[in-house]
């Protein structure tokens, strides 16, 4: 009896050893998160040299890493260089890259089945050879000399124009291998400015200073960063899959770097995708619950936001809110009519919802000009309301329209739907007063307002089946040059304004932040007095963590939100 009672003692005593061990086991293993983030998939590609949308600057903000990092508080930190060095005049930067860091290669072959002896890796299947070289100062020469060549036609060309020979290279008047970039030996970088730049680390972590490999790019034959078999990653995140839903990214095992990711996975959700019994849920109340960890936030799911308690927000004034006038109307194609048309709109000093501002400048509140806040040294260029010429200006205009019933939708969003109807207003008491022609012919003239869904109005816009629309531009970048440009390549409007272009490619190409400013200037002031652009406001838009999220960094401005330092309380 006492023999069977001391063999159960000694087997429960085992148990809880063995339990005891396995909790050990556990606890010592690094615990990775996941994360969860909406953004509404516009990706072209994942070439970092031509990123243009936010949410291509999303991915490649997490799936690469160029030589520094730069904190929200401005702190420089390492990236693939571990030190570097800054000339007296502060125009040469000497960088010494960290040896042994890789791409996200996988080197595996098959060790059985009918695909025994061959690569796992689809890009090495492509190379058909063995592939797995360092990250060396050479993948970054390739790739800023590929970025001011004028074919890459690089949307952020304006943030390296200050690299020496940039501008003559991007202009055709140079050969790429004239830039002011060069590796010394395989892990030292050197890159030569014209003038010295404050923000020069800020462009150095930016998408288009991130390294590309030369040989396994002219092995894509023109198809790099088309799919992500034709990419090659470095960051701390790689592209694992794209779903009907989403897209999701994996921590990069390979990534030996100094920054490590706490985070598993980070799953990109697409806006709209998701719905259950009571409809599509709103960001705001996903972020709420918890099931986002953090959240670009539009002006009008602002008030939400600021009721819920836990969430942490940063605003920022990325958004311009634009009359454009399609010119290849009928009436709208006369300049005189497009300028009666945008004098006669009521403006308020202080519009009612508290994220709109009223804007006389097309560029947004957020960018840069010249390496000053583009709303301090742009200022208000938009001629404000002025019915009295506005009617002059249409009655002028009346002479040579042969119509005599006149007809003008206007397309906006549904949440800008009153603020238009307030707009027009004035429109309505001026133009809407003129009766008659120079003819003595009477005159029908009606203004139509049609709320729309915001992808209908851009693609309404996009095919420019519109007459008139308030619409929404959103700076990729912090750059007023990128802005503008973006603006003069998506032509919405019809309107071909070779000053306008002209004076985007000087700022573009400027040596210095006051030749840019003026550059600038003389851009948006093209731009507005042509009339098919109308600024009228800049919304404030918002970056939000849920509850208990830390450590995700929001680059205002810019669509690129890093998750390599994210982490979550426990539960």
């Amino acid at each position: 009896m006492k023999k069977v009672r001391l063999q159960k003692l000694i087997s429960f005593f085992l148990c809880i050893c063995l339990l005891c061990a396995l909790l050990c086991g556990c606890s010592g293993k690094e615990k990775l998160i996941d994360f969860i983030y909406p953004f509404s998939a516009d990706i072209n590609s994942y070439d970092p040299q031509i990123a243009a949308t936010s949410d291509e600057s999303l991915i490649i903000e997490n799936t690469f890493e160029g030589l520094v990092r730069v904190n929200d508080d401005g702190t420089v930190q390492e990236g693939c260089a571990e030190s570097w060095e800054i000339s007296n005049d502060k125009l040469t930067y000497t960088f010494h890259l960290k040896k042994g860091l890789k791409w996200n290669i996988n080197t595996e072959k098959y060790t059985e089945g009918e695909n025994k002896g061959e690569f796992k890796d689809k890009r090495l299947q492509m190379l058909g050879k063995e592939f797995n070289p360092d990250i060396t100062a050479n993948d970054f020469v390739f790739a800023l000399r590929r970025a001011v060549l004028p074919e890459t036609k690089a949307p952020m060309f304006s943030l390296i124009s200050g690299i020496q020979g940039a501008t003559a290279i991007h202009s055709g008047k140079a050969a790429a291998d004239t830039l002011g970039v060069t590796a010394t030996d395989d892990y030292t970088l050197v890159i030569t400015l014209v003038s010295p730049d404050d923000n020069f680390f800020s462009t150095l972590s930016a998408g288009i200073a991130m390294p590309c490999n030369e040989e396994f790019f002219n092995a894509t034959k023109g198809r790099y960063g088309l799919d992500t078999k034709y990419t090659l990653f470095n960051g701390q995140f790689y592209v694992s899959q794209i779903l009907q839903t989403s897209y999701l990214l994996k921590q990069n095992t390979y990534y030996t770097g100094p920054y490590p990711s706490t985070a598993g996975e980070l799953t990109l959700k697409i806006l709209g995708s998701e719905e259950d019994s009571s409809g599509k849920k709103s960001t705001v109340s996903r972020l709420q619950s918890g099931y986002y960890d953090a959240a670009f936030i539009t002006g009008s799911e602002s008030a939400q936001l600021k009721e819920t308690q836990g969430i942490t927000y940063t605003p920022y004034q990325d958004t311009a809110w634009v009359f454009l006038l399609n010119t290849a109307n009928e009436v709208l194609q006369s300049a005189t009519m497009r300028e009666a048309f945008c004098l006669g709109l009521s403006r308020e000093a202080q519009p009612e919802k508290e994220y709109l501002t009223d804007s006389g400048s097309i560029v947004p509140f957020s960018c840069l000009a010249g390496g000053q806040k583009a709303l301090e040294v742009l200022g208000a260029s938009t001629p404000t309301q002025d019915i009295e010429k506005s009617v002059s200006l249409w009655k002028e205009g009346l002479k040579v329209i042969d119509s005599t019933d006149i007809t003008l939708t206007v397309l906006t969003s549904e949440e800008m739907q009153n603020e238009v109807r307030e707009m027009l207003q004035g429109v309505q008491e001026g133009i809407g007063a003129v009766v008659k022609n120079e003819k003595g012919e009477q005159i029908a003239f009606t203004l139509k307002v049609e709320a729309v869904t915001p992808d209908e109005l851009k693609n309404a816009v996009s095919k420019r089946e519109y007459d008139i629309a308030l619409y929404p531009y959103k700076s990729a970048s912090v750059s007023a040059a990128a802005f503008l440009a973006s603006v003069a390549a998506s032509n919405k409007t019809g309107f071909d304004d070779e000053a306008f272009v002209q004076a985007v490619n000087g700022a573009q190409a400027a040596d210095n932040p006051q030749e840019e400013l003026q550059y600038l200037q003389q851009a948006e002031q093209a731009l507005i007095t042509s009339y098919s652009i109308y600024p009228i406001l800049c919304e404030t838009s918002y970056y939000a963590a849920a509850k208990g999220v830390h450590g995700i960094q929001f680059h205002t401005g810019s669509g690129r939100v890093s998750f390599v330092n994210a982490t979550r309380d426990e539960s």
